[in-house]
C-alpha cells in the first residue's frame, strides 16, 4: 500500500508540473516562485503519507560540519536572520515548538532531516529544470530558476547541515543525563 500511496504522489507532482511547464513562461520569476512552492507540497505530501526513514549516512554531520565555520563563511547566519524577521521562524516554531526534552530534540532532528531531503529533492529537480532551460531558451533565462533554487533550496540545505550538529549535541546530553539517572 505504501508504494501506491508513492507511485500516486509521484504521478500527481508530475502532472501538475508538467501543466505549469506547459501554460506558464518557464522563464519568469512567477514560474521559478510557483514551482519551488509546488514542488514543496508534493515533497510534504509524500513524506506525510510514506514516512522514509532518513537514516542515510549522508545525514551525519561530517567533521568539517561541526564547528559550522563553513557555513557561516557561506552566510547561513544571514540567512536565518532573514527567516526570523521575515516571520517564517514564528510559523515554524508553531508547527513544532521546541521544549527542553529527549523526545522534542528528536523530533525536531528528524524534522531537520525531512527538511534537508525535502529541499535537496526540490534543489536537484529545479537544476534539471534549470539546465533545460539554459539549452533550450539561453543562459539568461535561467536568472530565475537560479536565484529561487538559491534562496528556497541551496541555503535551507545548508541551514539544516548547520544545525544538525548542535541538535545532536544536545541529544547527546540528554541520554547521558537519562544514563547518569537510571545507575543511581
Amino acid at each position: 500500500m505504501k508504494w501506491v500511496k508513492a507511485l500516486l504522489i509521484v504521478s500527481l507532482a508530475a502532472a501538475t508540473t508538467g501543466l505549469m511547464v506547459r501554460f506558464m513562461n518557464i522563464t519568469s520569476a512567477s514560474f521559478s516562485m510557483a514551482f519551488n512552492f509546488l514542488l514543496m507540497f508534493w515533497v510534504a505530501v509524500f513524506e506525510s503519507q510514506v514516512k522514509p526513514a532518513l537514516d542515510s549516512p549522508y545525514f551525519d554531520t561530517y567533521p568539517f560540519e561541526k564547528q559550522g565555520k563553513i557555513y557561516r563563511m557561506l552566510g547561513v547566519e544571514w540567512y536565518r536572520a532573514i527567516l526570523v524577521k521575515s516571520g517564517w521562524e514564528k510559523l515554524r516554531q508553531q508547527t513544532m515548538p521546541i521544549s527542553k526534552s529527549h523526545q522534542a530534540f528528536l523530533a525536531y532532528e528528524r524534522g531537520s532531516r525531512v527538511a534537508e531531503a525535502g529541499h535537496l529533492v526540490v534543489g536537484i529537480i529545479v537544476l534539471m529544470v534549470t539546465g533545460y532551460v539554459a539549452f533550450t531558451y539561453s543562459f539568461r533565462a535561467i536568472g530565475w530558476l537560479v536565484l529561487f533554487n538559491l534562496f528556497l533550496n541551496v541555503y535551507p540545505v545548508l541551514l539544516q547541515r548547520y544545525t544538525r550538529p548542535r541538535l545532536r549535541r544536545m541529544i547527546a546530553k540528554f541520554r547521558a543525563a537519562e544514563g547518569s539517572l537510571t545507575f543511581r
